[in-house]
């Protein structure tokens, strides 16, 4: 398969949780599941397309040729993803936007990273990718269940911002949309790439028949 041709299904799922987001953002009045729909919109839409369009350019990720690349960058992710959902890192947002700002530009740089690691092995190992991928997407769905089924709201509860605490619903509403988009990214994706070696391997298998 051409490179042109190689992410097809990938944007197509990107560009499926973006309309996903777009329709949920107009409904959601929740300030918490607002701010998820940006941390989804970021990890699970625009890294992954930015990570596609630079393959497309023939432009690479510093550093994606590296060893050991895809899994700091996995390790990085996920480090950054719980710290900024602890919930203490949250009321700090809550009180400087420009440190909100800085956060969400890190945040799109380590997920473009990550989704460039996971690009580059589209044509040949792709288990480490489908590692990555589904480590990542499991622990993600991992918070997202707790978001949903904790008994009481885990955010801005008590304490100096105790005004703007969010409800249960909108906790959940967020949790909800976490564990709706990672499997149409992270494990979709994985799926792909698995697809798309066992049909190189069966290539491979019939050109060697011939």
């Amino acid at each position: 398969m051409r490179m042109g041709n190689r992410l097809t299904l990938l944007e197509m799922a990107a560009l499926g949780v973006s309309l996903l987001l777009a329709a949920c953002y107009t409904a959601a009045a929740g300030h918490f599941t607002r701010h998820m729909l940006l941390h989804i919109g970021l990890m699970t839409v625009l890294a992954p397309l930015l990570a596609s369009w630079m393959q497309r350019s023939g432009w690479r990720f510093p550093g994606t040729g590296m060893p050991g690349f895809l899994p700091l960058v996995t390790l990085l992710q996920l480090l950054l993803f719980f710290v900024w959902h602890a919930p203490q890192t949250l009321a700090w947002m809550m009180m400087s936007p420009p440190l909100h700002i800085v956060m969400q530009g890190i945040l799109l740089l380590v997920a473009t990273a990550f989704w460039a690691g996971v690009v580059q092995r589209a044509g040949g190992n792709v288990w480490g990718a489908v590692v990555a991928l589904l480590l990542t997407g499991k622990l993600f769905c991992l918070v997202a269940l707790v978001l949903v089924f904790a008994p009481r709201v885990l955010y801005l509860s008590q304490g100096p911002h105790a005004h703007a605490a969010i409800d249960l619903a909108d906790q959940q509403l967020a949790g909800l949309l976490m564990i709706t988009a990672c499997p149409m990214t992270y494990i979709l994706a994985a799926i792909i790439l698995v697809a798309r070696w066992l049909r190189l391997l069966g290539d491979g298998a019939l050109e060697s028949r011939v």
